[in-house]
This record gives structure tokens, C-alpha cells and sequence, in this order.
């Protein structure tokens, strides 16, 4: 899409995002000269009218949401095949990320990207908009610290869609409420249960439910209490806690009563942390002079304080009584030097800028760190596709930033790839599997395309890699799918041989379907007069081809017995099988006329007789049609003569 123009005004300009519905972009208004994020549908998505008219109408109504936490949706349109939202462009980074570099995070932090979501959500929720996706992948920060929640249009459109019928997850599980998994009605209270999930995991550095599948995890959602924050975060604020732990409560009821209720509590946590963070600052700031006190009272002031009042209560000491003293003023000396230059520097070590050790090998950045004092900590180590094992992934504080001498640098090292058993994906539509392969930690491969006539189209055949196998996650899975047949016209087979006509079919993979003889002046017998479907149209292998064949023109029939036939037969002889009819007509006097005779019965129209007469002479000719509705027409100089039923 780089360098495309989407309706004469948005100029793509480069890829910043990539989700499981939708690719992100940058894009230049040329109308109003500004930078905006066009958010594109994939396309398995975007070839689903429900889903995209769903789409549509939830975007409209999440544009009219304008509030300071919310991305502002501009516009939202289609191009071709192409259906894209237009956006503020954020400058900033999403909070998922920014968990995965730091883990854990200040409590004041925490509280403040807390007080911003609830006000989004309170915003939204009081326009009637339900958010349902709520995670750190759809939370914003700017550079200046503001929040911004996205996704509110794309989070309900697709929630309505039938991806969900198919017992796919869509979104990501860790954030679902215990009535999302369950697949209940979802209200307001779902997505405070969902923010209570992104709180934990800024507090604790992972979330509170974890497990190797989706269904785990959605079992753990519904059913298990989340371990307590104090065990992680020993120095946690009570309230902050409560806050978390009652937003996490299994019944809807149980929880905060709305998005407004979870602000008041975050603003009163917020004055009180701000009035203890003043007081704790004043402490940090105090405690050297304590020990520097110390010194100074214990040290060099108590020693003469100690020799004045000996000098004034005894005699005149000998020489070697005034060497002892000396030496002890000289050691105390000493004392007072280090109080001065070396305890500072314990005290107060020197700045030391943070070196950049991502991507070295653990050992690697262990040398490094100590060459400029610092030390290392393993935070966590984690898997990593990009990374190999034992070397670092991230590392906090981040390179460049000033640190005193001494300061841990926490880290998280690679476990290298993280290796998973390939599910299965035969059975499922290719949209299905498209969803599931993500769901999955997977992306999609080369594609291809077979036939086979006991499968319907698009269906998953095959897989590579095979389920079962074990895979990296984030392996490319290619797919092969069923394809329907490639159509091709029908040939004409009129005014050939029956006979061979059969041989032709087999050759088609067309099987025979119902045939009927019929007498024809124009067909010798034996050959064809009709076929349906018609010469020329688009038919598939398999599909059944009727037939009408000539049995040669009429004949006086013998006479023979005369048979009663019940009311029933009578009915379905004139419904299902052939009427017969002897037409006469009279050419007037005068030039040679032509003769046409018209049969339209369940074949369709067909012409069942075409000559020439002399003026004054008398033609009968006897015809036939199928079905209860035949008609027969007549045509005489080309002025059409007769138009009537088989049956009048």
C-alpha cells in the first residue's frame, strides 16, 4: 500500500503496525496537510459483507466519541476491495511493548495510565459504546505521557461477526472477562474486568492467568482467583491492591459499579501517593547526614573535647604519654580525611552513562557493565524468536541514561525460540484457519489450491508443517485448500449421434442424466434434437446432462387394445411424461409459403419442424412436448399462425 492515494486525499506513506484484523499505516491529508493513521481490513476479513458492514457502523459510531484519552476516528471508507479507517496518528509507543522492555512499574505510573483508561471508558460507556477488547496492545502513551485507547469500532464489529460461532477466540484471551469466555452478553463491567488485567500485569510484570492454549487460560478466567499482588509487590499500597483485585471479581456485580466509580478511586490514590512520594523524598534526600553526624560527633570533636578536660584535670604528662597522643590526633586525623574525600564517594558515587548491551551475550554483558561499575540482574528470561538464546533482550534502565556507579541494569535474557506442537487446521474454512494459525503464534505461508469433488471449496486439506509436529512459534504455515472445478462451455451435441454423443460425456467427466425419444421430420433417428443445459453453457464435472433424441417422423400407429387407466395415472402421464399432438395446416392459395413448427415445453424452446409448401396444399404433422405446461407454435410466410397448448 506504500505510495497508493486512498480517495484522492490519504497518501500512504509507511507501515507502523501490524495486528491480526489490520494492517496500520502512516498517511499524509493532502486536504489538510497533517500526518493520520489509516487502518486497513485484511483481506479475509474485508471479503465479509457482515463483518464489514458491521465494521462500517461501529467505526461511525466510535467516531463520535472526542475525548482527550481516545483516538479520533476522521473518516471511514472502501476503495475497491480495500476498507480502511482514518485516525489520529499517535507519536508513542503501545503499552504492550512497554510492559515487555520494563516489567514491573512505579505504583504512581500505574496510576495514572489507570485514572486515563477509566476515563476513556467512562466517556465511551456513557455514549453506549462497550470496548471489548481492552489490552496493553490498544493502549497508547505519547511522548507526554497522555493515553490513548483505540480499537472501540473494530473491537464491536468483531464481535458480531459468525467467527465467533465457529468456537474461534478472537482477540487475546488473557484480557477476556469470565463472561466473554463463557460467551455471555457483554456489558459495561467486561471491560473493567479487562483493565483490572492490564493494571495487574503493570504491577506484577505478567498477567494473572497464563497457560500453554487459549482454553486454558479462558477455564483459568472463569474459574480461578488471581494470585495476590502482595506476594509480587510486597511495598504495593493497600488500596491500589483492593482497586485491582475487586475489578478482577468473577460476577459482574461484584465489581466496581462503573468507569466513573474506578476514577474517584485512582484520584484519591493519586493525592495520597503524591502527598507520601513528597515526604519519602525527603527522607531519601536526609539519609547520608545521619552517618556524616556520626562522624562528627564521635570522631574529631569528641577527641579534643575529651584532651581539654584532661589537660585541665591532671598534671603534665610524660614523653611517651604525649607520643600515645599524638599518634591517636593522627589516626583521628585520618579518620576526619576519609569523612571527607572517601565516605563521599560510598556515599555519593560519580554518574556513569548506561552502555547499550542489548543483544550480547549475557556473560558479554556482564563485562561490559563492570567495566563502567555497574552490575547486572537477570530480571526474567524469556522465549524469543528474534533473539538467541542467553543473549539480552531488553534491558532497563535503557542505554544512554545517566545511573550512579553501582546501579543494577535488571535485564531479561533469551530462551531462544519457543517451541510449540503444530495444531491441527484440516476442516476449517480458509478464514478459520487464518484466524486460528494467529490466534496460535503462527502467520500464513504459501497457499495453494487442489480440487476434490467430495470436499466443497475452501475448505483446508492439507498443512505444512504437519499437525503434531514441533514447530518455532511464529512458523509459517502454508495450507493447501479445496478448489471447485474449473468450468468450461458445454459443447453442442445437437444433430449428432446419440451413441457417440455418450462417449463424449464420459470423456467430460459429464455423467447422463434423463433422456427422451421424440419424433422429429428434421432429426433423423437416433439423433440429437435437445440437450439441457443448453450448448454453450458453463458446466462443471459431474453435472448431469439431459437429453431429447429423434425416433425418426411419425408413423400411423396399429390399433390395439383399448386400456382404462385410473385418474391417478392419467394425472401423472399429463405432468411427467410426453403429450402428442397432430397438427394441421391449410397454405392459401397463391406462392409457396414456409412452414415452421415451435415446440416450448420443459427443454425450453425448440424447432420440431421447418419446410417449404406450395400455395393450396394441406400439411399434418404429428408433434410432441414435455410436461404438463407444453405449447406448440405455429409460424406461416414467418407471421406466427398458431399459439396453443398441448392439453387444449
Amino acid at each position: 500500500m506504500v505510495g497508493e492515494t486512498l480517495a484522492n486525499r490519504y497518501e500512504i506513506l509507511e507501515k507502523v503496525g501490524d495486528g491480526g484484523m489490520a494492517l496500520v499505516y502512516s498517511a499524509r491529508d493532502q486536504l489538510l496537510s497533517r500526518v493520520v493513521a489509516v487502518k486497513i481490513l485484511r483481506a479475509q476479513f474485508a471479503d465479509d459483507e457482515q463483518f464489514v458492514e458491521r465494521f462500517r457502523r461501529e467505526a461511525r459510531s466510535a467516531a463520535s466519541l472526542s475525548h482527550p484519552n481516545i483516538v479520533n476516528i476522521y473518516d471511514v471508507g472502501q476503495q475497491g476491495s480495500v476498507h480502511y479507517i482514518v485516525m489520529e496518528y499517535v507519536q508513542g509507543r503501545n503499552l504492550h511493548d512497554l510492559i515487555r522492555e520494563h516489567g514491573q512499574f512505579p505504583q504512581e505510573f500505574v496510576v495514572s495510565v489507570g485514572k486515563q483508561i477509566a476515563l476513556a471508558l467512562a466517556h465511551a460507556h456513557y455514549h453506549g459504546i462497550i470496548h471489548r477488547d481492552i489490552k496493553p496492545h490498544n493502549i497508547l502513551l505519547t511522548e507526554e505521557g497522555r493515553v490513548k485507547v483505540t480499537d472501540f469500532g473494530i473491537a464491536q464489529a468483531m464481535s458480531a461477526t459468525n467467527l465467533t460461532q465457529t468456537g474461534m477466540v478472537l482477540g487475546s484471551v488473557r484480557y477476556f472477562s469470565p463472561e466473554q469466555a463463557r460467551g455471555a452478553q457483554v456489558q459495561a463491567a467486561s471491560d473493567l474486568y479487562s483493565l483490572g488485567i492490564v493494571l495487574y500485569e503493570m504491577l506484577a510484570g505478567q498477567p494473572p492467568f497464563r497457560g500453554d492454549s487459549a482454553i486454558a487460560i479462558a477455564l483459568q478466567q472463569v474459574q480461578d482467583p488471581p494470585e495476590p499482588l502482595r506476594k509480587l509487590r510486597p511495598d504495593l499500597d493497600a488500596e491500589l491492591e483492593d482497586l485491582v483485585l475487586k475489578l478482577l471479581n468473577k460476577d459482574p456485580k461484584d465489581r466496581p459499579g462503573d468507569a466513573e466509580e474506578v476514577v474517584r478511586i485512582f484520584q484519591r490514590i493519586e493525592r495520597r501517593l503524591a502527598a507520601g512520594g513528597e515526604g519519602e523524598g525527603d527522607v531519601d534526600a536526609t539519609l547520608p547526614l545521619p552517618a556524616v553526624d556520626l562522624l562528627g560527633k564521635g570522631g574529631w570533636g569528641l577527641a579534643r573535647k575529651k584532651k581539654k578536660k584532661k589537660q585541665d584535670k591532671e598534671a603534665p604528662q610524660k614523653r611517651s604519654k604525649g607520643i600515645i597522643a599524638l599518634v591517636i590526633l593522627l589516626l583521628l586525623g585520618g579518620l576526619a580525611l576519609a569523612a571527607t574525600y572517601v565516605i563521599p564517594e560510598i556515599l555519593f558515587p560519580d554518574d556513569v552513562r548506561v552502555p547499550d548491551i542489548v543483544g550480547l551475550h549475557e556473560m558479554e554483558a556482564l563485562r561490559t557493565l563492570r567495566d563502567v561499575q555497574l552490575d547486572l540482574a537477570v530480571e526474567q528470561r524469556i522465549f524469543d524468536n528474534e533473539v538467541p538464546a542467553g543473549h539480552i533482550v531488553s534491558q532497563d534502565p535503557l542505554p544512554g541514561r545517566m545511573v550512579k556507579e553501582g546501579r543494577e541494569i535488571l535485564v531479561r535474557v533469551s530462551r531462544g525460540p519457543e517451541e510449540v506442537e503444530m495444531p491441527s487446521f484440516i476442516g476449517l474454512s480458509l478464514r478459520e484457519a487464518k484466524v486460528a494459525l494467529t490466534q496460535a503464534g503462527f502467520v500464513e505461508g504459501e497457499n495453494e489450491e487442489v480440487y476434490d469433488p467430495a470436499v466443497g471449496p475452501g475448505i483446508v486439506l492439507e498443512q505444512r508443517p504437519e499437525p503434531g509436529e514441533i514447530v518455532v512459534k511464529g512458523t509459517a504455515v502454508s495450507l493447501v485448500l479445496s478448489k471447485a472445478a474449473e468450468p468450461f462451455a458445454l459443447p453442442d451435441f445437437r444433430g449428432q449421434d446419440f451413441d457417440l454423443v455418450k462417449q463424449q460425456l464420459a470423456s467430460l467427466g459429464l455423467p447422463l442424466g434423463n433422456s427422451w425419444p421424440e419424433f422429429s421430420t428434421i432429426y433423423p433417428a437416433g439423433r440429437v434434437i435437445e440437450q439441457n443445459p443448453a450448448p454453450g453453457s458453463m458446466v462443471e464435472e459431474g453435472w448431469p446432462i439431459d437429453f431429447v433424441y429423434s425416433q425418426g417422423p411419425p408413423v400411423a400407429p396399429a390399433e390395439e387394445p383399448e386400456t382404462v387407466e385410473t385418474p391417478e395415472e392419467t394425472q401423472w402421464i399429463h405432468e411427467n411424461l410426453w403429450s402428442t399432438k397432430e397438427v394441421t395446416i391449410d397454405v392459401p392459395p397463391g406462392p409457396s409459403q414456409e412452414i415452421v413448427i415451435l415446440v416450448i415445453d420443459d427443454f425450453g424452446a425448440r424447432e420440431v419442424y421447418r419446410e417449404t409448401h406450395r400455395g393450396g396444399t394441406r400439411v399434418v404433422r404429428t408433434i410432441q412436448g414435455r410436461g404438463k405446461d407444453a405449447r406448440f407454435q405455429v409460424y406461416l410466410g414467418g407471421r406466427q399462425f398458431l399459439d396453443r397448448a398441448f392439453q387444449e
